[in-house]
This record gives C-alpha cells, sequence and structure tokens, in this order.
C-alpha cells in the first residue's frame, strides 16, 4: 500500500527542499505559504487529486504538511527567512545557494542538536541493509526496523524520538523522566513561522498492537495547560476510536504517528536506518 507522501506524488525531504528553493525563486517575493505550497506543486506536476491528499493528521494536506518542513530546513540552512506571518523570502545567500549546501548545513544544525543523544540513537543499531524497495520488501525492512525499537529500553527510544523532533525542526527538546498511563516523556517548541510557536507534548510508546482512544484521552488530559498540541508516537497503531479522540472538537490537539510512518521518518532523516542502493 502506498505511503501518504506517495499517494500526494511528492518526493523525499531532500528533493523536496531543492524543489521548494527553486519554485521561491520563480515567485514575486515575500511569497505567502500558500504561493509556495502551490509553486511546489505546479512544479512537481502534482494533479488535483494529488494536492487534495490530507495529511495523517487530517488538518492540512500533505502537500502544505510536507512543503513546510522544508521551509523549516531551508531557513535553518539559511536560504529563506520569514518576513511576516505566513510570509516568506529568499536571503541573499538563498538566490544562489545549492541544494548541496543546503544539505550540508541541514545536516550539520542536526549533527549539534542530536549529538548529546548519540548514545541513545545508536541503540537501534546498524541498518545498512534495510534499504526501502517497492513491494513486499519495503514491508520487511519496516518491521525489522520495528522489531529493533521494541527491544531499545524505554530511555532509548524516548531519546531517539527526541532526536527526531530535533532532526524534523523542532527547538529546545527535552525528554523528560516522567511515566504513566497519560504520562508526558518530552516536550518541544516548534515555531513554523519564526514569529510564533507552539509548545509541544510527546509521548512515545513501545507496543505491537493498538493504541486505544482511553490512551490518546489520557495524554490529552496530561497535557492540558502544559502545551498547545501533542504529538503521540508508537511503534504500533492507533485504532480508528483512538483517530477519532485525536481529532475530537473541543479536545487538545493530538498528531498522531504510527509505527509505518514512524518508520519513514527515521528513514527519511537517517536515525538508525540508511538507504543503500542494491545492485
Amino acid at each position: 500500500m502506498a505511503s501518504i507522501r506517495q499517494q500526494a506524488g511528492l518526493p523525499s525531504y531532500p528533493e523536496l527542499r531543492r524543489v521548494t528553493l527553486e519554485a521561491m525563486r520563480q515567485l514575486s517575493l515575500p511569497a505567502s505559504n500558500d504561493d509556495i505550497n502551490m509553486a511546489v506543486a505546479d512544479a512537481l506536476n502534482l494533479s488535483a487529486q494529488q494536492r487534495a491528499v490530507m495529511s495523517a493528521n487530517s488538518r492540512q494536506t500533505e502537500l502544505a504538511f510536507r512543503v513546510g518542513w522544508a521551509r523549516s530546513a531551508l531557513r535553518v540552512a539559511g536560504a529563506v527567512e520569514s518576513v511576516g506571518r505566513a510570509l516568506w523570502t529568499l536571503t541573499d545567500e538563498g538566490w544562489m545557494m545549492t541544494p548541496e549546501t543546503v544539505d550540508r548545513r541541514f545536516r550539520a544544525h542536526r549533527s549539534q542538536r542530536t549529538a548529546a543523544r548519540r548514545e541513545s540513537v545508536d541503540d537501534v543499531g546498524d541498518s545498512d541493509s534495510m534499504d526501502p524497495p517497492s513491494g513486499t520488501d519495503a514491508l520487511d525492512w519496516r518491521s525489522e526496523l520495528l522489531d529493533r525499537l521494541m527491544n531499545i529500553t524505554p530511555q532509548g527510544f524516548e531519546h531517539l524520538s527526541g532526536a527526531l523532533l530535533e532532526a524534523a525542526g523542532f527547538h529546545d527538546v527535552s525528554v523528560t523522566r516522567q511515566s504513566g498511563d497519560g504520562g508526558i516523556d518530552a516536550v518541544a517548541v516548534y515555531r513554523p513561522q519564526g514569529l510564533i510557536s507552539f509548545r509541544t507534548t510527546v509521548q512515545c510508546k513501545r507496543w505491537s498492537g493498538g493504541v486505544s482512544a482511553d490512551r490518546v484521552q489520557a495524554f490529552q488530559g496530561a497535557s492540558m495547560g502544559k502545551a498547545d498540541r501533542g504529538i503521540l508516537i508508537t511503534t504500533g497503531h492507533f485504532t480508528a476510536a483512538a483517530e477519532t479522540q485525536a481529532r475530537a472538537a473541543g479536545a487538545f490537539p493530538v498528531d498522531l504517528v504510527d509505527g509505518d510512518a514512524l518508520c519513514d521518518l527515521l528513514r527519511e532523516h537517517s536515525l538508525g536506518v540508511r538507504t543503500v542502493e542494491r545492485r
């Protein structure tokens, strides 16, 4: 079954950063989020159906979600900057910056932010053989990675999740020592525009089965008053009732990351798994 990213016709993050940067060079700047999203969609020749594919949290399209991360990475690399609410422009460097420079600077930033957690991340093990091809083999590498995640310590999994947040552009990531069904394992801050920020609570569950609605509700209760939104990460999956509870009207907003999505994110950010070419 194709991932949400594949259904939306979107490339991996490194390629999406390149396309986003080039698309911004063709726009009249400063440009809004919507203008940049449309320019990227046009550059990728996405169909109307692909542009409408919703992200896992069902609050925005997969296109808007992933281009948002690409913009954040370009900001980290010094290629773009925010000049107002939801308005972006290129820096002087950004007009001429190569994709290689963007990738190098982003990797350096990521390495610096995750250095303190390196030992915990390494508990996942070397995964050179886990290249993600199509078809049945794609399920095999995810299954192997999830097996390894189930075998690391709970603290190691929490630190790995923290490293993933940092690699994805979160700031001030702090792994806590709280525990319990409604416990908070980490807190972080996300600044999508550079002017506003969202304090985020994180719970990490190493489960092989389904996370139920009451688990989501407990996390929502634990997070209420402590953050603006939450992320629940699991090696398993979420029941339909859990997904409904996460987006219930009036409830504390929680984004859900299941095992398959977690594997894809770890691969894209080269945390515990690396893609290799087969000859």
